[in-house]
Formats: structure tokens, sequence, C-alpha cells
């Protein structure tokens, strides 16, 4: 095709509106996926490029989103960034990134370098998010989205997935296989997604009939080593003959134990894990999760923060992503004589 592809000319190519197309192009809502993706794959074969720096410049916006991240090693913080820079490559948006490291003064200062016209909006992977921080960001009116926030009750637009219904499903999984002596990994005991999680590893032990076994529920941070160190210790002491964890890194380091202990995984010990992380499909054997769609919920709020940006009202101020049991190899029905 000769010469800059036009507007009309991508939604002739993609049977819809011309207007169908300006939304999907500037990230508003309204178009279902199939009719997003069909537009987004019509405007890239045909090299559509919109006059971005031209519209940002009369709107009186920088072009430029910020993100203040928990930090940027692990791999949870780092699916949700990749979300996040793959709608707004689509929606031709910049991305300054910024880590705090759980440093809440750090964040607080991230909040007011941003807020000075800077960015046109922020988005928040996880923030600490103290009062303080909070009032600042209504305080400047940056339109901002928190992408699964410590706390559900913050009063600025969040977006997190369903952790009751998702925990549920993963220790049912257990259950149905027959496990009754299953153990329990908490996560940080400051995030409201642990208190919740572990309800619904509650609910679905209760409604099935099982005791749940405090000596069997520890607390552990999100590691590796912590899910190791404390899975060994239950198998030492309480012989479970499986365990969830809120987190895939400690399913993996509770895989690591079980094998330490002279355990097979799974015919010896089951091990479900929470997040879906990579390492879920790589490791060995392959992890039973409960799938947090990360990417996914890096585009929705990126797609989100957009339409605030242009001035629309979100249909709700806490938005929430369904989960979804993986089963791979680590988990299978008890071994017969009912302990590890």
């Amino acid at each position: 095709m000769g010469g800059r592809a036009t507007i009309a000319q991508v939604a002739e190519e993609a049977g819809v509106s011309a207007m169908t197309v300006s939304n999907v192009i500037n990230g508003k809502p309204g178009a279902s996926e199939e009719t997003r993706r069909r537009v987004m794959e019509v405007a890239g074969r045909l090299g559509y490029r919109p006059n971005v720096s031209a519209r940002n410049l009369k709107a009186g916006r920088s072009g430029l989103i910020g993100l203040i991240a928990l930090d940027l090693t692990s791999q949870y913080g780092l699916e949700i960034l990749r979300g996040v820079a793959d709608e707004l490559a689509s929606a031709e948006q910049e991305l300054l990134v910024n880590a705090t490291y759980h440093d809440a003064v750090r964040e607080k200062d991230r909040i007011e370098f941003l807020a000075r016209g800077l960015v046109d909006g922020v988005l928040m992977i996880a923030p600490v998010l103290e009062d303080e921080a909070v009032e600042l960001l209504r305080r400047q009116k940056l339109p901002c989205v928190i992408i699964d926030p410590r706390r559900l009750d913050v009063p600025l637009p969040r977006l997190s997935v369903d952790n009751y219904h998702g925990m549920r499903q993963g220790t049912q999984h257990l259950i149905d296989l027959g496990h009754t002596r299953i153990a329990y990994l908490r996560g940080e005991e400051d995030l409201e997604s642990t208190s919740i999680r572990f309800q619904g590893f509650e609910d679905a032990m209760r409604l099935a009939g099982l005791e749940v076994d405090e000596r069997l529920v520890a607390s552990c941070d999100f590691s590796y080593a912590c899910g190791f160190r404390t899975t060994a210790r239950l198998i030492d002491d309480h012989s479970p003959t499986a365990i969830v964890a809120g987190a895939d890194l400690m399913a993996l380091g509770a895989i690591d134990a079980a094998r330490a202990r002279g355990l097979n995984v799974p015919t010896d010990f089951s091990v479900v894990g929470f997040d879906d992380l990579p390492q879920a499909a790589q490791s060995f054997p392959g992890l039973t999760t409960v799938r947090q769609p990360l990417h996914d919920m890096g585009q929705k709020a990126a797609r989100a923060l957009l339409s605030v940006i242009e001035g629309q009202r979100l249909l709700m101020e806490h938005m929430e992503v369904g989960t979804k049991l993986v089963v791979r190899n680590s988990t299978a029905p008890p071994p017969r004589d009912g302990a590890a």
C-alpha cells in the first residue's frame, strides 16, 4: 500500500467503524477482546501509526506513563510489567519504570517526583501505599491504578485476582485426589491476599469435612528458601501427604525439601502452588498451581489507566480477574498407608 495508512483504511479492512479503531488505538473501553485483536492486527499489517506526539501536545500531555514496582527482581513483578509494556506499546505510550524495594519513604518520593507533571498517570505494583502516599496521589490528582494492592480498601482504582476461589480450587484438587493431611504455607502477613487465600483453603477443607490442623499451617515469606526450610520441618514433625503454598517459589522450595527428605513428588508427597510463574512449567516435575494471569493483569490495568487519563470514569473502582487451576505432575493420590 503506498503512503501512510489512514484510520479509515484500517476500519475498512477490519470491518469496524473509524470510531472503534480510534477507541482501540487509544486504549478506550467498549470494544471486545476479539475486536481489539483484529484492529491491532490490521493496524500493524497496514503500518498504521497515529500521530501520538501531536495528540499529546494538543492535550497538554507528556505521553509518558510512570510505573512504580515493588522490585524488579521477582518474576511476578516482571510478568506484570511485561503486560503493561505490551499494552502501552500498542497505544504508543512510553513507560518510565521505578522500583521501591518495599521502602515506603522511597515510594512516596517516587510519587512526588512523577507528580510534577513528568507523567500523565502512574501504575503501582503491590505498593506499600501508606496513608500519606494515598493522600498525595489524590491531592495531586494524578491518574493512578493499583495492581495487586496490599489492602483492598485503598480508595483508588485497583485491580486484583480472585484469591479466594483460586485457593479453594487448588485445595479442592488435593482433596479430590484423596488427601486429608494437607499442610499450608501462608504468605507475607501484611498482605490482605494472604488472609483471603488462607480463607479459601480453610473453607475447602471444612466443606469437605476435614479438620484444619494448625500444626500443619506455617507462615512464610514468598521465597524458595523459606518454602524449603518450612516444608522440611513440617515433613519431619507432622508427616503431611501434601502441601499448598501461597506462592510458586515457596512451592518449588517445598518440592526440593520433600526430595531432600527422601520422598518422591508426587508419589509420596503432592505440592500445589499459586501464581503460575514460568518456572512452574519448567520445574521437574511440573508444578500444579493456581494461575494468576499476571501478563493480562498488567494489560488490563494499563488499559484502565489510559481510560482515566482520557477523562473516562471506570465502571468499578475495584476490578477483579479470575484464576485457573493448572494441573501438572506435582500432584497425585496420597500413599496407600496415608502418610508420607
